[in-house]
């Protein structure tokens, strides 16, 4: 089976594209928190380091804690594991699990999750990452990033400059877009790199 590894925005994830598809209507994203989870996540799971996993139709986003193995050793065993997995069938069992969105009553509600499936979540696919909609009050909807896009480093400009852009040209009412995440949960990520590459912070 030949599973393709790609990089994405997120330095903290990769995206493994499947050589069939996996039987799901939506995606379905796990962490070591989840209190369900398929044999196909558990598996995964078992791998040191592993945090998230998005399982997508033509791909599986895998996120690795910081001070896990680099992914040029790490990602060899997360091949082996999806190879095993899809040899032994276990992605059939996907096709039972379903995902738990809120309902979209208004006509507004809908609309935007109507745009974010059709418009922005294919977009955000190509990253690894999924968004959905978790409601809408008084102008404000607040949305869920999963996989790549969950503690990606340029997150915030991508639901702003392209999420909350893309929106508000379809939807006048709609104010702003804000994700269900504190932005400062990515503050380790671009600290990081930004350390490395010499800058200096001030504590506070």
């Amino acid at each position: 089976m030949l599973i393709k590894i790609e990089v994405t925005p997120n330095p903290a994830a990769r995206r493994f594209l499947l050589p069939r598809q996996l039987p799901l209507d939506s995606p379905l994203a796990f962490d070591r928190s989840s209190e369900r989870r398929p044999r196909f996540a558990d598996r995964l799971f078992n791998i040191g380091g592993v945090t998230d996993l998005l399982f997508a139709r033509e791909f599986i986003s895998v996120t690795r804690d910081a001070c896990a193995a680099p992914w040029s050793d790490l990602q060899f065993d997360v091949v082996g594991e999806i190879t095993e997995a899809l040899a032994e069938g276990e992605d059939s069992e996907l096709d039972h699990w379903t995902v738990d969105e809120a309902p979209a009553d208004g006509p507004i509600e809908q609309q935007i999750a109507e745009l974010l499936r059709t418009r922005i979540a294919p977009r955000v696919a190509r990253d690894g990452g999924n968004i959905t909609l978790l409601g809408y009050r008084d102008g404000v909807a607040t949305v869920q990033l999963q996989g790549a896009c969950g503690g990606c480093p340029s997150a915030l400009m991508t639901l702003k400059r392209g999420v909350e852009t893309t929106l508000k040209h379809y939807i006048p009412e709609l104010q702003r877009v804000e994700a269900a995440l504190e932005f400062n949960s990515y503050k380790p990520f671009w600290r990081t790199m930004l350390e490395a590459r010499g800058a200096k912070f001030r504590n506070g």
